[in-house]
């Protein structure tokens, strides 16, 4: 029976260069390969992706997966090992062998066109290990070195970036390379604006904060700065500007002339024993203004977290079903009563504004409204213990479901434990009857720290993949305070806590959906329709949801 082939390429961006790992270059010789071994080919998958994200995570790489568990392929073929993995770490380097071993489980098979067809045999599967080991290492070889390049042209006074921070533009060598910034005067006088704005306000007076800034620019029809990275301009007259871009350019200490290199915000990033490193380069704006706006920022942040705050239940659970923004909670004061009204607001309204092409169709919402029709939808759920309890249970076994792949990885790696601790075992005995300084004892003391540290990769692996297990959301615990509290509130529902409800909905991972006067509630348990409530003056529904 012919077997159905499954061809896999991967080239991340640092790769894009070297023709040998292009992607027509890899699938030339996975299709000659698959001939050879008689394959029919049943798709082709490719990834722009890093080899140090699992083959599973990766976008089309999950797909492929999914083909070999579903039973629609028989064989996956890489080009090289490195295709599936490349280990950003010591130890990440077991993926593959546990990888092989899952996929041997289901009758499927691994290809390689410079290897052939991977064993499972454990022998081979720490050549595997070692080969991606190796994969690993050369990685971080070429992340060392061009990090050690970068630093070294810093240090030497010169700037890095493909592209300028707004208000300056590159000066660049004979041969092309940038070497410094010069100021942009076009755009340096927009810098000069936002930061006047922003510390002795607009031509009344008024400080500016970074949205009414944002704003006041897209009016202008100021070019945004990564519109101007990108020549939109030519293409349309206006562009927008967001808060974001106005806190980046006033937080960047570029403006007060120093281009700092090393800092990196990304937990994903590790650099242990990593310094800053700083050059001079034209100022925009004196240090003294710079200073003063961080003083103010600073002021502005604590006094954020002293001022009192609205309980907004559906805080970061509302969408937009038309634009795809999120809904931010927002308060105004009502003109003749005098009382606060909360309002959800769509954080499209932030970025689009209405000097600017288009609007989203769906208002501002009563927060009172949404938040009773959503919580009337969950309090139903109340109503009957049993399938109250099915329901969790049902949804409990689907994460199970989804969270399959992390069991059988544990299940792999304590096979290979269990086979590391054995062979330290056998080592250590021989030790004791090895005579010490000896040809047979020094061989022996390598195997043993061999073995030693596969048992410490593995035992960190096992730990990795315990703490993936452990994000899960619906547990036995979250299952049972559900049910405790189902059973203690009942009767009494609708005078559950803020904190109660709150609670509640970030177990079952609720999610609401507004398109034009409808919500769409989604949760673990199921999904529920509906209309938004009209309000009453002064409060209260006036007009009940139909589900």
């Amino acid at each position: 029976m012919t077997k159905r082939a499954i061809l896999y390429a991967r080239v991340s961006t640092d790769e894009q260069a070297d023709k040998g790992y292009s992607l027509p270059s890899q699938f030339d010789a996975m299709r000659k390969y698959a001939a050879q071994q008689g394959f029919e080919i049943v798709a082709e998958f490719q990834d722009d992706y890093s080899g140090a994200t699992p083959i599973e995570h990766r976008p089309e790489g999950r797909k492929a997966y999914a083909m070999l568990q579903s039973g629609a392929a028989d064989v996956i073929i890489a080009y090289t090992i490195d295709r599936f993995v490349r280990p950003p770490e010591d130890g990440d380097e077991w993926e593959m062998p546990i990888l092989i071993r899952g996929l041997a489980k289901l009758g499927k098979e691994i290809h390689t066109c410079d290897i052939g067809k991977l064993k499972t045999d454990f022998v081979n599967l720490l050549l595997v290990v070692i080969g991606a080991k190796s994969a690993g290492e050369e990685r971080r070889k070429i992340r060392e070195r061009s990090m050690r390049g970068k630093r070294a042209k810093v240090k030497s006074g010169k700037v890095l970036g493909i592209r300028a921070p707004y208000g300056y533009r590159h000066v660049r060598d004979q041969n092309g390379k940038t070497i410094t910034f010069e100021i942009d005067e076009a755009t340096a006088r927009v810098v000069r604006l936002i930061y006047r704005w922003y510390v002795k306000g607009d031509e009344h007076g008024k400080r500016l904060s970074d949205r009414a800034i944002a704003l006041r620019l897209s009016e202008m029809g100021v070019i945004a700065p990564g519109a101007l990275q990108r020549g939109i301009q030519r293409k349309r007259g206006k562009t927008f500007w967001n808060h974001a871009m106005i806190g980046n350019i006033l937080t960047n200490e570029v403006y007060a002339g120093t281009w700092r290199y090393g800092i990196d915000t990304s937990e994903q990033t590790k650099r242990e024993n990593w310094e800053s490193v700083s050059v001079s380069v034209p100022a925009i704006i004196d240090r003294e203004t710079w200073e003063r706006v961080q003083a103010q920022r600073t002021r502005s942040k604590e006094l954020a977290k002293r001022n009192v705050k609205r309980d907004y239940l559906l805080r970061g659970m509302i969408h937009c079903g038309l634009c795809g923004y999120y809904y931010a909670g927002n308060s105004i004061r009502k003109n003749i009563l005098g009382e606060w009204i909360r309002y959800y607001r769509d954080e499209w309204y932030k970025v689009r504004h209405i000097n600017t092409d288009g609007r989203c169709a769906n208002k501002s919402i009563r927060a009172d409204a949404i938040e009773a029709d959503v919580w009337d939808e969950i309090r139903e759920l109340f109503q009957d213990l049993d399938r109250l309890w099915n329901d969790l249970k049902a949804a409990q076994r689907e994460e199970d479901d989804q969270l399959g792949h992390i069991h059988e990885k544990i299940e792999i790696t304590d096979e290979f434990i269990r086979k590391a601790e054995r062979d330290a075992d056998k080592t250590a005995s021989a030790l004791k009857e090895a005579e010490k300084g000896g040809a047979v004892y020094k061989s022996l003391k390598r195997d043993e720290a061999e073995v030693n540290a596969r048992l410490e990769e593995l035992n960190k692996q096992r730990e990795k993949l315990m703490t993936q297990l452990g994000e899960r959301k619906i547990t036995d615990e979250s299952i049972e305070a559900i049910m405790e509290y189902a059973r203690n509130v009942r009767a009494g529902i609708d005078n559950a806590t803020f904190e109660d409800k709150r609670r509640t909905l970030e177990t079952l991972d609720v999610q609401v959906t507004i398109t034009q006067g409808k919500y769409h509630v989604a949760c673990i348990l199921g999904e529920k329709d509906g209309e938004i409530s009209r309000m009453a003056y002064g409060g209260g529904r006036i007009v009940t949801n139909s589900s």
